[in-house]
């Protein structure tokens, strides 16, 4: 997403990273700089908007700015830093604990054992191929 905010323009992607204050609602009296901010703001969360679901929506729908939209996305989504390193310890977890069952195939197994390193690598984490990686009962 951070991506297609660029491609939308700087202003567009700053708009995200800085608190948006509105303006007085006279516009005659705005200066470039704040009338540039005000159309970033309003394209950035115009764009961010159309991307979510009814629930979602009805969540972020009464905020004023989307720094404050991004952030609430943010947290809910990929979480707190608690919340990561608390994801990332129960994967490594299930990595060390990964074996195949019994009456599983190896395509079976090795699908498992993919979902546990895609959800480790969308969390910034890897695992070491020195690392014991898994053990067979």
């Amino acid at each position: 997403m951070t991506l297609f905010f660029k491609f939308l323009g700087v202003k567009v992607a700053k708009a995200i990273t800085k608190e948006f204050v509105e303006p007085h609602r006279n516009q005659d009296t705005w200066s470039d700089t704040i009338a540039e901010d005000y159309e970033a703001n309003a394209i950035t969360q115009y764009a961010l908007i159309q991307a979510l679901n009814y629930n979602e929506l009805s969540r972020v729908i009464n905020y004023k700015s989307v720094y404050e939209v991004w952030n609430d996305l943010n947290i809910t989504h990929e979480g707190t830093l608690q919340v990561k390193r608390s994801k990332s310890n129960m994967l490594r977890s299930e990595n060390e604990n990964f074996y195949m069952l019994d009456n599983e195939s190896i395509d079976e197994m090795l699908t498992g054992f993919t979902k546990i390193t895609n959800r480790l690598s969308s969390l910034g984490d890897s695992i070491d191929n020195n690392q014991k990686v898994r053990k067979m009962i």
